[in-house]
């Protein structure tokens, strides 16, 4: 079973997300936080295969620097970097921080689909 951490603050967003994801995966457990310090506790706890975290969170720390402590206390953890702005230095930092991936939150649900799948197919072979 593959399972997933949204970080995200906007629950319009989070709400369709995870809809679409569970819709599309049977096999997939969620967990959801809007606060950073929530969002380590779940880390901690849940030991999610992939985390798909907004760059923007409305708290003190931010999905950048959010990533780079989940990634430097779990680097086995893939981070998917979510942004409404697609620029190359938001890229660039995502990766910086230990992102695995960036992807606008314009990008076709496949793009979000596509990153979930490459995780099954790891989590799969790895076993």
């Amino acid at each position: 079973m593959l399972k997933i951490l949204l970080v995200e603050d906007n629950l319009d967003y989070r709400s369709t997300l995870k809809s679409a994801l569970l819709k599309r995966y049977e096999d997939m457990e969620t967990r959801e936080s809007s606060d950073v310090k929530e969002a380590l506790v779940i880390v901690d706890t849940y030991l999610p295969d992939l985390i798909f975290m907004d760059i923007d969170l409305k708290c003190d720390v931010n999905g950048l620097e959010l990533t780079k402590i989940i990634t430097n206390i779990h680097p086995e953890i893939v981070v998917a970097i979510l942004s409404r702005h697609d620029m190359p230095e938001y890229r660039s930092a995502a990766l910086q921080n230990g992102a695995d991936l960036f992807l606008p939150k314009s990008s076709p649900i496949q793009s979000i689909f596509d990153c979930v799948n490459s995780i099954f197919s790891r989590q799969y072979t790895a076993h």
